[in-house]
């Protein structure tokens, strides 16, 4: 799964490969992605969150699910 990984780390967002999971063996399974794979210290605090953004650009619409973490910091 291509995404783009937008990281306190860095400046800009990068384009990034995401790990996914499926829920069978068969080929009808579906798949989850695993954005833990991609956040730092994901196995200090593992709580990563996901919500859905809809962006209205006149007749279009965007959906983008977006994955983030929950830190003491933030």
């Amino acid at each position: 799964l291509r995404c783009r990984l937008y990281s306190a780390s860095w400046t800009r967002p990068r384009q990034v490969t995401m790990l996914t999971r499926c829920s069978g063996r068969s080929r009808a399974a579906q798949r989850f992605p695993v954005p833990e794979s991609l956040l730092e210290e994901a196995a200090v605090q593992p709580y990563v969150h996901n919500c859905f953004v809809n962006v209205w650009e006149g007749r279009y619409i965007h959906r983008f699910c977006i994955f983030f973490k929950r830190h003491l910091h933030l």
